[in-house]
């Protein structure tokens, strides 16, 4: 009687620690889908400030008219705001307007190229980076004319 509670402790602590092993990896399990979870929404909250930044950043230089950069930048311009967000607005060239060629048969409208990039960094420590990269062209008055 005495060999069989010996037996049965020895497989109730054997039990037990087999639980306590699932338990661990669970938790482990779980604690790593959170993490994972979190990182992601990190990153979408990232995505969507660099996309409303942009968008905002956009109607500024719309309402700027002549004083825009989209239409006075003939090399790079950064510009920080205040969520964070970082713009910088890159001239690619000047060229006859692909969308409206009929328009300018006297090649009085030029376009302006230009790349708009918003970057915004998040996470821990600041370590990802997030950039909606956007290609503009913006119709101009050609001062030489045609």
């Amino acid at each position: 009687m005495k060999q069989q509670r010996g037996i049965v402790l020895i497989v109730i602590f054997l039990l037990l620690i087999v639980l306590t092993m699932i338990a661990i990896g669970l938790t482990t399990r779980t604690r790593m889908t959170l993490q994972l979870t979190a990182a992601s929404n990190a990153r979408n909250e990232a995505q969507h400030q660099a996309n409303g930044a942009q968008s905002a950043y956009l109607e500024q230089q719309r309402q700027l008219r002549g004083e825009s950069l989209l239409i006075r930048n003939t090399g790079v311009t950064t510009s920080a705001g205040t969520s964070g967000v970082v713009n910088t607005i890159s001239f690619r060239g000047e060229t006859q307007c692909r969308r409206n060629r009929s328009a300018t048969a006297v090649h009085i409208v030029a376009c302006r190229h230009s790349e708009l990039r918003s970057s915004v960094s998040y996470g821990k420590n600041r370590r990802g980076e997030r950039s909606v990269i956007t290609g503009l062209e913006q119709p101009v008055l050609n001062i030489v004319g045609g």
